[in-house]
């Protein structure tokens, strides 16, 4: 059977026909744009902390996966510390009318059930210090169930203390402690620099990169807190591959074909199909790094060189990076500190000590013995668009490492007006088909 790999270099696909993938290494390896390098950003220090989270959390399920199989008695469950589910509260509350929500599920009582129920038809509102109350309504589109928005102009103001209050059809209430938003500096003079790590494997996406680095000018106020984050947007031109099967328009996703009979005792596979985005759509990569700082030492002081992120050397055309620097409270940054001291710490994640996952910004007025995931987060930001050119700075000796897609593109054949073979991009946390801000074709 014709095989083809298709080469992804940034946005443009090289296509090879009758060429095994097995020639190359790659043992049928398929990445998507939208995933993150393993093992960038593994060190961190005390005030200044970087962390992986996926790396850890990859090293940690592969551990608990050895010690289910080892272990003379079976796991066939890990409830939580009083096999209850928790109510779960993600929240922004910025300066910006782009970014403000609150988020709201009740987690798993256990791993053997795998659902998270989102928290409808409660009331949520933020008064600030002057009384002046912002009502926050639920979405109405079934992806965002338990996801409630202000109106459309809201923003928070640097220097303002707001108060979040939220009371649940069932009759609980939970209400935060006030929180002022603090006031963040502007983004001083970004800068990339290529790197080569000669400990991986040349064919390793993660070898090659260019860290981003940043300076931060703290001001004089003790007690000031920072955060990084970033998005990236990678034109796409692919929407669905389907290993071992074609994609099913009615039920909106790749469907299992059953492989041919045998024929002279070889089984032949079903290809896998790559279908064409039916319009413009784009993936969206954002930093997994817990990337904090707290001024206790550098108090007043010009912050130069800060690395702030990683990106991989997998083309030559310019990348798309969305960059945020963001001055968060004090509460926030000691919550995110102790999700990375945790995560270095405990043996697994679920040692994870009870009072230390549960944080005290939002208490039930309801019940005080109930305990609350998550936090009232609010902060202050300025954002920055580059395109990192990924031609220059790159020693001749080293070249792109390319993400691969194998299989092949599907398309109608013949005269059928039936037929179908571009597929919709659909929305979701790492995919849009609204053009990004700054976007340049």
């Amino acid at each position: 059977m014709k095989k083809e790999i298709l080469i992804y270099f940034g946005t443009k696909y090289i296509m090879s026909q009758n060429f095994s993938p097995v020639d190359m290494g790659l043992n049928r390896l398929k990445m998507l744009p939208s995933q993150q390098e393993r093992g960038w950003g593994r060190g961190f220090n005390k005030q200044n902390w970087t962390y992986d989270i996926k790396y850890i959390l990859s090293i940690y399920f592969t551990a608990i996966i050895g010690l289910m199989t080892s272990c003379i008695t079976p796991i066939s469950d890990f409830p939580q510390i009083t096999s209850r589910s928790f109510l779960t509260i993600e929240t922004a509350l910025t300066d910006q009318t782009e970014v403000n929500y609150v988020k709201m599920t009740y987690s798993s009582s256990s791993i053997k059930i795998n659902f998270i129920r989102p928290v409808k038809k409660a009331k949520v509102y933020v008064v600030d210090e002057k009384g002046v109350r912002e009502n926050f309504i639920e979405s109405s589109l079934a992806t965002q169930e338990g996801t409630y928005f202000p109106s459309p102009n809201f923003k928070g103001k640097i220097g303002s203390t707001y108060t979040l209050t939220i009371e649940t059809a069932d009759g609980k209430k939970y209400v935060s402690q006030a929180e002022t938003m603090p006031t963040v500096p502007e983004i001083q003079e970004p800068t990339t620099q290529f790197e080569a790590k000669t400990n991986y494997d040349v064919t390793d996406v993660s070898r090659v990169g260019f860290n981003v680095y940043i300076n931060l000018q703290d001001s004089p106020k003790k007690g000031e807190y920072y955060k990084w984050y970033w998005k990236h947007y990678e034109k796409i031109a692919f929407c669905h591959t389907c290993t071992n099967g074609k994609f099913n328009f009615k039920l909106g996703s790749c469907v299992v074909i059953d492989p041919p009979a045998p024929n002279g005792g070889d089984i032949e596979t079903v290809p896998t199909y790559n279908y064409y985005c039916d319009g413009q759509c784009w993936n969206i990569t954002t930093g997994l790094d817990i990337n904090i700082l707290a001024d206790t030492y550098i108090n007043g002081e010009l912050v130069s060189g800060k690395k702030i992120a990683r990106i991989p050397y997998d083309g030559k055309n310019p990348y798309y990076f969305r960059l945020e620097q963001r001055a968060i409270t004090k509460t926030a940054f000691e919550y995110q500190q102790g999700i990375v001291e945790q995560l270095q710490n405990s043996g697994t994640l679920f040692d994870v000590p009870a009072e230390t996952r549960f944080n005290t910004n939002i208490k039930s007025l309801t019940n005080p013995e109930d305990k609350v995931l998550g936090i009232f987060n609010v902060y202050s930001f300025k954002k920055q668009i580059l395109y990192i050119k990924r031609d220059k700075g790159v020693p001749i000796q080293e070249k792109p490492v390319p993400i691969i897609y194998t299989g092949e593109i599907f398309s109608c054949s013949g005269f059928d007006p039936t037929c179908i073979d571009r597929t919709p991009c659909e929305e979701s946390s790492n995919r849009t088909k609204i053009k990004p801000e700054g976007w340049v074709d």
